[in-house]
């Protein structure tokens, strides 16, 4: 049963069997979510808002891979898109990505990364969504990445592209081509997790092929992710007593570890004082 408790067993009373441990489970925009504390502090308030959920003017396609890195690696990944310039460069990276200020700021123990490109030209991948959005490809555009940490491993990264001087982000939706980059992180153990990955889009909902060729070429993309962060994880096997350098760009990153950090001590805290 959903307790933990045995319900029966062929010949066999079970009311005296143990309890096996249960977890509060829900399932939700076709992911089971897990809370692993304890069942009476489970919140289901703090699950992230999904904004395809239920509602027919949103699609959403996407996969899993396995990692063999500190799920931590990735969330330093997501929350500094520089490497796009450097990783990425027939999909989704440009220059103007490392060429164009970033913010990073807090919201409550959320964390927020932001970067805004005015008057350039997209690159190939948002290219493609643009076509098949009825926009002109070769137009020049205001480019959008606003990547949102939630504890202890979820990413939805706000991105985008509208045609240049309508607004951004906040341009009318038939010069616009916008989506959520869905990053949904499960850790495995201290060097492997589970990386389940999609994109959320607001435009063409019905368009099953435009979700199977954005599945596509997203898998490609973090597929690049994955051989860097597995060559991390190789570099810190061999060299664990170096720290990680932190640089500017790494504000966001930096940042979800510090809330991580100071949720495990008072996880931590918890137990030992119980």
């Amino acid at each position: 049963g959903c307790d933990g408790k045995t319900k029966s067993m062929p010949k066999q009373r079970t009311d005296r069997f143990p309890c096996t441990k249960a977890y509060a489970v829900v399932e939700r925009a076709g992911f089971i979510w897990i809370w692993p504390g304890k069942r009476s502090e489970a919140d289901m308030d703090k699950f992230p808002h999904l904004k395809w959920e239920d509602n027919p003017d949103w699609a959403y396609g996407g996969g899993l891979y396995h990692i063999n890195a500190d799920y931590r690696l990735m969330i330093d990944n997501l929350m500094d898109l520089t490497h796009e310039t450097y990783v990425h460069t027939t999909s989704i990276g440009q220059k103007e990505i490392d060429e164009t200020p970033v913010r990073t700021r807090m919201n409550g123990q959320q964390v927020i990364t932001e970067r805004y490109m005015n008057d350039v030209k997209a690159p190939p991948f948002w290219k493609m969504l643009m076509k098949e959005n009825g926009l002109d490809s070769e137009a020049d555009v205001d480019r959008w990445q606003v990547c949102r940490f939630d504890a202890p491993s979820n990413i939805l990264i706000d991105v985008g592209v509208s045609l240049a001087g309508n607004g951004g982000i906040e341009a009318p939706k038939e010069v616009r081509t916008l989506a959520t980059v869905v990053d949904f992180i499960t850790p495995e153990t201290e060097t492997t997790h589970w990386y389940f990955w999609g994109m959320a889009r607001n435009f063409c909902p019905d368009s099953a092929s435009l979700t199977d060729m954005i599945r596509e070429g997203q898998g490609g993309v973090f597929a690049e992710d994955l051989e860097v962060l597995e060559a991390q994880q190789r570099n810190l096997n061999e060299f664990p007593d170096r720290k990680l350098l932190m640089l500017d760009i790494d504000a966001g990153g930096v940042q979800s570890r510090r809330v991580l950090d100071k949720l495990i001590e008072a996880e931590n805290t918890t137990q030992e004082s119980a």
